[in-house]
């Protein structure tokens, strides 16, 4: 046990360096291979050089040395510069050099250790380099038994084993040696090769428990980012409700005439208002967008309705600060319908301008739409937000499209803002297939280009909703219209029904979908205001039983009303049969607007 201990001190001292960092089981064989072979075969030759200094022949001295010489340099290629090829390369070139001196010039013949160099030849080409190499090898050593049968004749030439030979000791330990060596390269390379399909099983082991543990953990966090999304879409439900009350209150006390010091607060507490609900759309839509949940929409609309509506919704903002609002559009575009996502587009522009607008203290923002190409089929539409206002330096550029980024911590004191906006801009022109331009000057203003490709359709591609939302607030009587108003919440009944008041509308109200049923089938009203989540029955339910109720017949328009941004919404509006919906918080002029259309739809039908 001592002894075997020893040993393998010994041993691993010796090969301590040469294995240094080295985990191939297979390139480990190799240099393991050629240590021992040209360890063993150094001390051999170094024996055989003393016997055939004192008894000769003086070729087979001269051999020994060159032999060593090219030993020495192998053993220094692998040791100290611990690079087995060209160790490997020596050892091969030594063996076919051993083979063609003993075939043309030691026996002239085919001796049986000629035979075994030529196996050590092939053995070692093949296990110590690739198949290349093994061949290249192998055809040396075969070669030179060719060439003697070639010269000689295959009857001349014997594999012989002399009476001479076998009593001579250095024959015999060449013999042994050699097959020595065969046995231990052989035994070498197996056993490496076993270890090599131990650690590819192992591998495989790992591999299928990472993969279970990868798969565990992309459940977490894809359990993780649902319960995020869930946490924020409930939150904001929770968040807006309040919030439509607060707005709408806002909105109807500031078109009730009030006093110059009401007024002032008043327009306080809405712009605050506002500005929260600004900062819940933006982090939610940021959400989505990080965890891809928008999904783009292709419906039909007028590109040109839809910018002057977003010229009409900020021409006051632009108004209160003494900004000229420029509306540049080109006239080619003026009835043209594409197919494309409205919404998204609106809230490019909508950020675009709105960030104008803030940071223009003074001078103007223009607001142009001009068609850059088009084909049969296909239209590029070229955007333009430009103003005069405070410019973006050129260090800063970058990092205003990073997420929670502003050009400058002042930005935040002075103008207010998340940060997101444009983030949420880059990445909805991303899901465009488009890129932002963006040139500025400090203090001379800044330019946001883009173009958005669309395909070409048609009126009959529009969606066929009766309602149209603006912002601009319309001055037709809609008293006429009998509404009934779906909600649960208490602070938000208050608010309509001061709202219906300023708009001489007496509306009935439901505090829940039940009840919602029970009076629309009593009654027949014009327009049905339906508020997704309520208690005993919800919105959808509600609805799909007043169209079941009214098949066949005339049935009212229904409207619902959300304050959930849960992605699957807009889809469960549209299943449920409702004509069209308004998320909360709402502005009173969209929802009017909406209104006035009916109002015009049915004293058409009553006049025809």
């Amino acid at each position: 046990m001592l002894l075997q201990m020893n040993f393998a001190s010994i041993k691993s001292n010796l090969l301590g360096s040469v294995f240094l960092n080295i985990t191939d089981p297979i390139k480990r064989a190799r240099i393991h291979i050629l240590f021992y072979m040209i360890l063993v075969s150094i001390v051999f030759c170094i024996g055989l050089f003393f016997v055939y200094l004192k008894i000769g022949p003086p070729f087979q001295l001269v051999r020994i040395v060159f032999i060593l010489i090219l030993l020495f340099y192998g053993i220094y290629e692998l040791w100290v510069r611990q690079n087995y090829k060209p160790a490997s390369h020596i050892v091969l070139s030594v063996l076919v050099m051993l083979v063609w001196s003993n075939t043309f010039l030691v026996n002239n013949g085919i001796s049986i250790i000629t035979i075994q160099y030529i196996l050590l030849a092939i053995t070692c080409g093949f296990y110590l380099h690739n198949g290349r190499w093994g061949i290249f090898y192998s055809f040396l050593a075969i070669l030179a038994l060719v060439i003697l049968f070639l010269q000689d004749g295959v009857t001349k030439v014997n594999l012989y084993i002399t009476n001479r030979q076998v009593i001579n000791p250095v024959f015999i330990a060449v013999l042994m040696i050699n097959f020595f060596q065969l046995i231990f390269i052989n035994y070498h390379f197996l056993k490496s090769l076993q270890s090599a399909i131990a650690q590819l099983g192992k591998a495989q082991r790992d591999e299928i428990e990472l993969n279970k543990q990868l798969k565990i953990a992309i459940e977490i966090a894809q359990n993780s980012s649902m319960e995020k999304t869930d946490f924020l879409s409930t939150m904001s439900h929770e968040l807006r409700t309040p919030l439509n009350s607060v707005i709408g209150m806002s909105h109807v006390l500031l078109a009730d005439n009030p006093r110059a010091d009401q007024e002032e607060n008043l327009k306080v507490l809405h712009f605050s208002a506002e500005s929260l609900l600004a900062l819940i759309n933006d982090i939610l839509d940021f959400n989505k967008l990080e965890y891809s949940k928008i999904e783009m929409e292709k419906t039909g609309f007028k590109p040109a309705e839809l910018i002057a509506r977003i010229y009409d919704g900020l021409k006051n903002q632009s108004d209160e600060k003494g900004i000229n609002f420029i509306l540049n559009m080109d006239d080619r575009l003026k009835d043209l319908v594409v197919i494309g996502d409205p919404t998204r587009l609106l809230q490019i522009l909508f950020n675009l301008v709105g960030n104008a607008i803030k940071f223009t203290p003074r001078g103007e923002v223009e607001l142009s739409m001009h068609l850059s190409e088009e084909d049969d089929q296909n239209i590029s539409i070229a955007f333009a937000v430009r103003d005069t206002g405070i410019g973006i330096s050129l260090e800063k550029r970058e990092i205003i499209f990073e997420p929670f980024a502003q050009a400058s911590v002042n930005i935040t004191r002075r103008f207010g803002g998340s940060g997101l906006g444009l983030a949420i801009t880059k990445q909805l022109l991303d899901l465009h297939g488009s890129q932002i331009d963006l040139r500025s000057e400090e203090n001379a203003g800044t330019t946001f280009k883009f173009s958005i490709s669309y395909k070409k359709a048609s009126l009959a591609d529009m969606p066929s909703k009766v309602l149209f939302s603006a912002f601009s607030e319309s001055t037709e009587n809609i008293s006429s219209l009998s509404i009934l108003v779906a909600e649960d919440n208490a602070m938000n009944i208050l608010f309509m029904k001061k709202l219906f008041k300023s708009w001489d509308i007496k509306a009935d109200f439901a505090e829940n979908g039940k009840v919602a049923l029970e009076m629309a089938e009593i009654k027949f009203y014009d327009v049905v205001l339906m508020d997704i989540h309520m208690p005993v029955m919800d919105g959808y339910e509600a609805s799909r039983r007043i169209q079941k109720f009214y098949d066949g017949r005339e049935r009212p328009v229904m409207i619902a009303l959300t304050a959930s941004v849960a992605n699957d919404v807009i889809n469960k509006i549209d299943h449920a049969g409702l004509d069209d919906y308004i998320s909360k918080p709402f502005n009173p002029n969209e929802l009017k607007n909406k209104l006035a259309t009916l109002s015009r739809l049915k004293l058409s039908k009553i006049i025809s």
